[in-house]
């Protein structure tokens, strides 16, 4: 479904062109697979192409954007168009005249259009081709890569109107801080167009209300370029962190005779980073880096999420009790980095790569996506780590040293760089313990220069529990326990199984004398290249509902400590296990069934759960009894939360979600939003089925499915997928499960 609405302009102050102006420039697209096609009116971000849930080969081939637009601009301005991504070949032509091309699917660029420009009817083309090109990271055939790069503008786009100023590529820095001081430092660049400036140029630089003391020089080989240094000692700043991720505002003004010609603001967070001999530490607190792995891909629409989408994957991440995030294996939607700084999550960053190294000019491409990925995200609060690094690929020395001197000198040494080869020049050694290493190799590891954090653990190693490629020792598994990809409609074995391989492994990293974090495989199920079926190694499936794994994580996050959590993992049907496992961070947890306490107890300690903050509880019920099963978590003596389960009955009702996380639907621009049908018997409980089927449908506006509209009840519920539209009047959503004779309504309202 296509939607057709009026240009929405939406004034910003975030560039790094430091402009006075930034226009969201996302509505009232026409869109075209070749010129001979019909026309679709579209907004972005956009898919050319909606893809099946479960993809076998993604649309490939050449599109054309087209952009009708009115911009009178005033004498002395220039205007930039800024792409945050486009896959992958871009061409932009406006008014007939090619106006510039970038090459790079995941990376921003900006487009000078100032001299094709009319007052009225502009024309603006973007020609876009994501076909295979080795010579493009990640360069890898479709066919033999572990994910989808989808085609299309599937980030936004922004026009950016700059005066004869431009703030460029400024460089905030936590030179050294603690809870009394810190010491910090900004450099940009300012270029000026000499014939449309008079000097002098008043610059000033505020964090908060304190205020930078600037020294400048002339670039040596220009003369209307100035480079800034500026130095400023904060007195009992507030620090940024995962449990207390307090940001400040940076603002950048250029006045030439006392009107403010360019104007840069950021949101920046003051924090000091170190990798010592025994961890990471964190403003002189060490800290174990909690986290998962995530691939930006959403069901049917493949990247084109917008940002309120992106953000709520964060809140997941946040939610699931993790403190990091890796990146893999490219560069993400400014948005979901923006969300990560205000929320708490460290992030490693990362240059497109998997399994591949191309043929030239590819080398040259990732020194220029590294480049262009750090002058994007150094500011960033929550971007510590730098993958530059082609993850799981066979490089060459001269390469990983150029790219680690590289990184190095565009951060000023602030922030770490991290391969998954053993190499000394980089700060962290990432391997993925899938990679034929026995378990004895994580705990004994000698670093030759570095830190060594797992960069992906927990999936099909585990086929044969911690033996890593060692399978002859374990020929007596059953399947289940075997393997750790499980979606979310298989049986409770199978899922409590991919939650304990999750656990052991994480166990098992926590022994590791070096280790300064773990990154599980993966945060949600997703997409790949070399293989038709979904990954399903997520502790979220790919519509983003949980599975036990979840809970897990929740139980463990040291973020969470403070919010008491208890989460019993079982369905309790005639098909349970008598072993009750019950997730909590909890002192104790009592068990109850059917109002009869079956056992409370503190957590008990093993081998796959010994070095773990919060260990399971596990409880023995002598014989299944259908009814309600209460797990309730104590600390000190008193009850601070609960869980319930219920034996499910008869189907008895169909009930409607909109799964917004607490952030609402965004009226100001496109958003993504799960809508949930479950199935529940009478008295509320979800009934744990996939036989059925339902029908969804939209009727609105500014509003519509983006999914087919039948679709399976997977465990009980069944999700399909909305797009809107900036919407300002009532979404109204009904479901049918024709089966059963049940249906439900509900209707949202701006």
């Amino acid at each position: 479904m296509r939607f057709s609405f009026f240009l929405l302009f939406v004034l910003s102050m975030t560039s790094c062109l430091g402009q006075l102006k930034k226009l969201l420039f996302n509505d009232n697209w026409e869109f075209q697979f070749k010129p001979s096609d019909p026309v679709s009116v579209i907004s972005l971000p956009h898919s050319p192409k909606l893809e099946p849930l479960v993809m076998k080969g993604q649309f490939t081939g050449e599109v054309i954007y087209r952009k009708r637009f009115d911009y009178p601009l005033a004498k002395g301005k220039r205007l930039f168009i800024e792409f945050e991504g486009a896959m992958h070949t871009a061409k932009i032509v406006l008014n007939g005249k090619n106006v510039g091309q970038h090459i790079g699917g995941y990376l921003p660029f900006q487009i000078d259009l100032t001299e094709a420009l009319k007052d009225s009817a502009n024309v603006l083309e973007v020609f876009l081709d994501n076909r295979e090109d080795p010579s493009v990271p990640p360069g890898k055939p479709l066919k033999e890569l572990d994910f989808y790069y989808h085609a299309g503008i599937y980030r936004n786009v922004w026009l950016a109107e700059v005066g004869g100023i431009q703030i460029q590529v400024p460089h905030f820095q936590t030179i050294d801080a603690n809870a009394s001081s810190a010491d910090l430092q900004l450099d940009f660049k300012l270029q000026y167009e000499p014939d449309w400036i008079r000097l002098p140029i008043q610059v000033e630089a505020k964090i908060g209300a304190a205020t930078f003391t600037l020294s400048s020089e002339s670039i040596a080989d220009s003369t209307n370029v100035i480079s800034y240094i500026g130095k400023l000692n904060l007195k009992t700043p507030q620090l940024w962190s995962p449990s207390d991720p307090n940001l400040y505002e940076l603002k950048i003004h250029a006045i030439v005779a006392n009107d403010t010609i360019a104007k840069h603001v950021l949101k920046v967070g003051i924090r000091k980073p170190e990798l010592k001999a025994d961890g990471f530490y964190l403003n002189g607190m060490q800290l174990f880096l909690n986290g998962t792995n995530r691939h930006q891909e959403f069901p049917y629409v493949g990247y084109a999420v917008p940002d309120n989408a992106q953000k709520r994957d964060a809140l997941l991440i946040k939610e699931a009790g993790f403190n990091f995030v890796r990146l893999s294996h490219y560069p993400q939607a400014p948005a979901f980095y923006e969300a990560c700084n205000e929320l708490g999550i460290i992030i490693m960053d990362a240059i497109p790569g998997w399994q591949f190294f191309g043929p030239p000019p590819f080398e040259q491409r990732c020194k220029n996506d590294l480049e262009a990925l750090i002058h994007r995200d150094r500011n960033h609060p929550s971007v510590i780590f730098w993958e530059n690094s082609l993850n799981e690929t066979e490089m060459p020395e001269q390469f990983i040293l150029e790219m680690n001197q590289l990184a190095k000198s565009l951060l000023n040494n602030k922030g770490f760089t991290a391969g998954w080869i053993d190499h000394p020049s980089y700060d962290v050694f990432i391997p993925a313990r899938q990679h034929s290493k026995a378990p004895s190799y994580w705990s004994g590891y000698k670093p030759k220069a570095n830190a060594m954090f797992i960069a992906e653990y927990g999936d099909w190693e585990y086929y044969a529990q911690n033996a890593g490629l060692n399978q002859t020792q374990f020929a007596d598994l059953a399947t289940t326990e075997r393997n750790s990809r499980h979606f979310r409609g298989a049986s409770e074995q199978a899922l409590l199984q991919q939650a304990y391989n999750f656990q052991e492994a994480s166990n098992s990293n926590r022994k590791g004398a070096n280790i300064i974090g773990e990154a599980n495989w993966v945060c949600f199920d997703y997409n790949r290249g070399y293989s038709p079926d979904i990954e399903a190694s997520g502790i979220y499936d790919i519509c983003r509902l949980p599975k036990y794994a979840a809970d897990f994580y929740k139980s463990q996050g040291l973020e969470n400590t403070a919010k008491p959590f208890v989460s019993i993992a079982s369905r309790w049907d005639t098909n349970s296990s008598s072993k009750v496992t019950v997730y909590s961070n909890c002192e104790h947890v009592e068990l109850l069934l059917n109002n009869k306490s079956i056992l409370k107890k503190t957590v008990v300690t093993g081998l796959a759960s010994d070095h773990l903050p919060h260990p399971p509880f596990q409880f023995e019920i002598p014989a299944f009894e259908s009814g309600k099963l209460v797990a309730k978590g104590f600390n000190r003596q008193v009850n601070v939360t609960s869980d319930q389960v219920q034996t499910p009955g008869k189907p008895a009702q169909l009930t409607l979600e909109l799964d917004t996380l607490h952030e609402g639907i965004d009226t100001q621009k496109a958003d993504l939003i799960f809508v949930r049908a479950k199935l529940l018997d009478a008295n509320g409980t979800i009934i744990p089925t996939n036989e059925y089927k339902v029908t969804f449908s939209i009727l609105a506006q500014d509003a519509g499915l983006v999914c087919p509209a039948i679709q399976p009840m997977v465990a009980g519920v069944a999700s399909a997928l909305m797009r809107t539209e900036a919407p300002q009047q009532p979404i109204s959503i009904k479901v049918s499960l024709t089966a059963l004779g049940l249906t439900d309504q509900l209707i949202w309202k701006p």
